[in-house]
Formats: C-alpha cells, sequence, structure tokens
C-alpha cells in the first residue's frame, strides 16, 4: 500500500478544516488589528500610498499564514516542506497583496462589492495556489487544479467578509470555508495520485 494512503482519510480533511478555521481566525484579526494600526501610523508619519502599501503587506502575511499554517505542517506527512509552503506563501501573497491594494486604492474612489470579492479572492487566492502547485509539482504529485481551488476557497471566503464587513468575527466562518473548499480539494487531488501510482 503507497504511504500517501494513510493520510488521505476524512481525518486529514478535518484536520485540515479545524486548523484553517483557526489560524485564520487569528491571524485574520491580526491581519484587521496590524492593517488598521501599524498600516494607518505609517500614512499618518509618511505617505498615505506607503501606508496602503504597508497594510496591504501585512494584511496579506497574516491571512496567508493563518491559511497555510496548520495545512503546511499536515502536509509534511506526504513529503511536503512545511517551512516552504508556509514561507513561501506568506512571502508571495503579502508582496501581491501590498502592490495590488496601492494599484487599486490610486484607481478607485470606491469599489463596487462584487470587484471587492472578486479582487480579494484572486490576491489571496492565486499567489498561495501557483506557489503551492509549484511546490507539490517538485514532488511529483500533479494537481493542476489547485490554483483554482485556492482560488474558489478565497472567493467564497471574501464573499462572506465583503457582505459582512466591519464584523471581524465573521472570520471564524471565512477560515472555514476556506479550509473547507481547500481541505477537501486536497483530499480529493491527493486521491486521485495516489490511485494513479497505485
Amino acid at each position: 500500500m503507497n504511504g500517501k494512503q494513510t493520510h488521505l482519510d476524512w481525518g486529514f480533511g478535518l484536520k485540515w478544516v479545524v486548523s484553517c478555521a483557526l489560524g485564520t481566525a487569528v491571524f485574520g484579526l491580526l491581519a484587521y488589528w496590524s492593517m488598521w494600526t501599524i498600516g494607518e501610523a505609517v500614512g499618518n508619519m509618511s505617505s498615505e500610498l506607503l501606508g496602503v502599501m504597508v497594510a496591504g503587506l501585512l494584511f496579506g502575511a497574516f491571512f496567508a499564514l493563518g491559511g497555510t499554517l496548520g495545512p503546511g505542517w499536515l502536509l509534511q506527512s506526504v513529503g511536503i516542506s512545511a517551512r516552504q509552503w508556509i514561507g513561501q506563501s506568506v512571502a508571495v501573497t503579502a508582496v501581491i497583496m501590498s502592490s495590488g491594494v496601492a494599484l487599486m486604492s490610486a484607481g478607485f474612489e470606491l469599489v463596487p462589492e462584487p470587484v471587492s470579492v472578486l479582487y480579494l479572492g484572486l490576491v489571496l487566492g492565486l499567489p498561495m495556489g501557483l506557489v503551492q502547485w509549484r511546490l507539490l509539482k517538485q514532488h511529483n504529485i500533479s494537481v493542476t487544479l489547485w490554483p483554482l481551488i485556492t482560488v474558489v476557497g478565497y472567493l467564497f471566503a471574501a464573499a462572506i467578509i465583503v457582505s459582512g464587513e466591519g464584523r471581524e468575527w465573521l472570520i471564524v466562518l471565512m477560515g472555514l470555508v476556506v479550509g473547507g473548499v481547500t481541505g477537501l480539494g486536497m483530499m480529493w487531488l491527493l486521491r486521485r495520485e495516489t490511485a494513479v501510482v497505485v
């Protein structure tokens, strides 16, 4: 029996969902706090654009950390480095979010809700999905759909956050959605991969 199979049960999926939900809740709150305190302080001391960029950087980094910390440790069981999974996801998402927020704030006064949802889903989900896809591919795990799965997870999560603006407790629900979509997606992809290998 292939060693990967022992990690592809519902216990794996449940641990993924719970760790992703808790991580997103804790680090999501830190993301909001840092955005409104540190980002705003930098903007007041320097320029508004720099403050927006710092806020975007911190927001992206904390949300990526929350969504990848638990899953990264879980994926060690299939040979993926947690340090690379978490570190690369956080770095890329933070940079993309920082530049994306700066670009959006410079070009738009008021952004419609559907555009905000699409933007957040793409900026949070796509960089992480692409980085993680590359890491999985290095371990000969063919997961072509992984970037799409992460984008879908963050699109649904962004819809919750944007529609419930000002209610930070919804971050827990966001984490459950991200964890549910990505956890089930990863289980499906790894099961499919194992079925091909065995």
